[in-house]
């Protein structure tokens, strides 16, 4: 055992910094994984290795990230900042996650759990102190957060998005005006129809008879071939309505991350059931909002495309809001995977795989995505030609890692955020203001200062950085004893 556990203490050194997990040290050591996980228990008993987020082992002398020469810690980069820009870090107070939204009229309709909170946006909106028929645009509109409160406020939404069953979300909850009635009725002749019905065909996931039940599986598919086609706001409402109810009716849960739950059997809301109480609930949020029909904004326009290489009319926003994917945040395909084969926008894994290298870089974007980024060279910001060989050299002493290219997807996500950040800027009238959301990261131990980096790629490309604003800590999935933050980044488009 103890020539076993020198082996397994060299293999975790030459991880350094990144670590290792159980099944990645059984394969490089050729050990079963009970043998190495009983070692690492030993090990740690010791205080010589620690056990970190994720099932992570690292050497006692790599847990302190903060305290190695190598590594540049938060602090470092945010004095550098404040020396450079000329920018000090600031604080706001007040709820910023979508978690707020849950149980607010309108937003509940659709639970999009990486979004931010309604206050913050109408916070934002107000102080904009923006005329009657103001533009507001959201480049990653997500299911429409910015949209609605801009509405409400009297402004003309604009937003893009990629996420199909999103842009359905947006869509939807910007509809204020929709037939209460017709709604209900519709929703009534759906649920008849079903009954009469056979069950339907099942989409194409694998894990689908796993994911339900086959009660519900067979009510799913006989509502799911009920529902009016889309296109229209009423028959849209009610495929929105479904798409709401298929994680609560499954095993799966989505918090954030899509994963199994415990299992409802013998606690099962019928599938029908389900489906009203969603449509009642639209109902009773509509006639609220149409008793304050004079204080709307213009009909919002959603579509559904790429931030990258969207176009508005040049000049003609008068303020920008939103939150881009985080470079090591999930994947957005996977994570809504079920609502997009069950609603149709996905018919095979060809296409979850077609949407995944279209969206934004996040860490499981195809490899194939990645290829032009691998050399540091042509990085769109200074600080990245630091950054990314850390990385790589990190990736690269560990071995093995989930990917060998992180840093490539690094490189190729911030590249994306500036081409987002020209096209906002184009469509900003001189002067207004543009309001992101954005974390930071740490990634194969290496630490990224996303909120700053943003800042940064926006000074560059003609902005003013008006403020940097910390509004919550985190917790690095990686490690969960580091410390990361989530700001608010507020940009102005150069009056020249």
């Amino acid at each position: 055992m103890v020539e076993f556990a020198g082996e397994l203490e060299e293999a975790l050194g030459e991880s350094g910094p990144v670590g290792a997990t159980v099944r990645q040290l059984a394969t490089r050591l050729d050990r079963p994984p009970d043998h190495i996980e009983a070692a690492l228990s030993r090990l740690a008993r010791t205080g010589a290795v620690r056990r970190m987020g994720r099932g992570l082992y690292v050497l006692r002398d790599f847990e302190r990230l903060d305290e190695r020469p190598d590594f540049v810690d938060p602090v470092a980069y945010v004095e550098r900042f404040e020396r450079e820009s000329g920018v000090r870090l600031g604080r706001i107070q007040g709820p910023i996650t979508f978690r707020s939204n849950e149980a607010l009229p309108v937003h509940r309709w659709w639970p999009y759990v990486q979004g931010y909170s309604a206050d913050f946006v109408r916070g934002i909106v107000e102080t904009a102190d923006l005329p009657r028929g103001a533009r507001v645009l959201d480049p990653f509109a997500g299911s429409g957060t910015t949209l609605v409160e801009a509405r409400r406020a009297g402004a003309e939404a604009l937003g893009t998005e990629l996420l199909a069953p999103a842009v359905l979300a947006a869509r939807v909850k910007t509809r204020f005006d929709l037939p209460v009635g017709r709604l209900e009725r519709a929703a009534a002749r759906a649920v008849d129809s079903a009954r009469s019905r056979t069950p339907g065909a099942l989409p194409f996931l694998r894990e689908t008879r796993r994911q339900f039940s086959s009660t519900v599986l067979d009510d799913l598919t006989r509502l799911r071939d009920a529902l009016p086609a889309g296109g229209r706001p009423v028959p849209d409402a009610l495929r929105l309505a479904f798409g709401r109810i298929l994680i609560p009716s499954s095993r799966l849960h989505r918090s954030p991350c899509l994963g199994y739950g415990r299992s409802r059997s013998g606690q099962e809301i019928p599938v029908a059931e389900r489906f009203l109480a969603a449509v009642r609930e639209m109902a009773t949020d509509l006639a609220e909002l149409q008793r304050h029909r004079a204080l709307w904004g213009p009909p919002a326009n959603v579509r559904e495309e790429d931030a990258r290489t969207a176009v508005w009319p040049a000049g003609s926003v008068d303020l920008a809001i939103t939150s881009p994917p985080y470079v090591n945040g999930m994947d957005y395909v996977m994570n809504y995977k079920v609502d997009l084969a069950w609603l149709g926008y996905a018919r095979s894994y060809r296409d979850l795989a077609s949407l995944r290298s279209a969206q934004v870089a996040c860490d499981n974007l195809p490899r194939a995505e990645t290829v032009s980024y691998r050399h540091v060279v042509a990085t769109p910001d200074p600080w990245l030609d630091e950054i990314l060989p850390r990385i790589r050299a990190n990736v690269e002493r560990k071995g093995s890692y989930r990917r060998d290219d992180v840093h490539a997807v690094v490189h190729r996500y911030f590249s994306d955020l500036a081409q987002v950040l020209r096209r906002v800027r184009d469509a900003l009238r001189p002067g207004s203001r543009f309001v992101l959301v954005v974390g930071d990261s740490l990634l194969a131990g290496t630490y990224v200062p996303g909120d700053l980096l943003t800042a940064r790629l926006a000074e560059s490309a003609g902005y003013r950085i008006v403020s940097v604003d910390v509004a919550r800590s985190r917790r690095s999935g990686q490690r969960r004893s580091f410390v990361l933050r989530e700001s608010v980044v507020t940009l102005e488009r150069s009056r020249a």
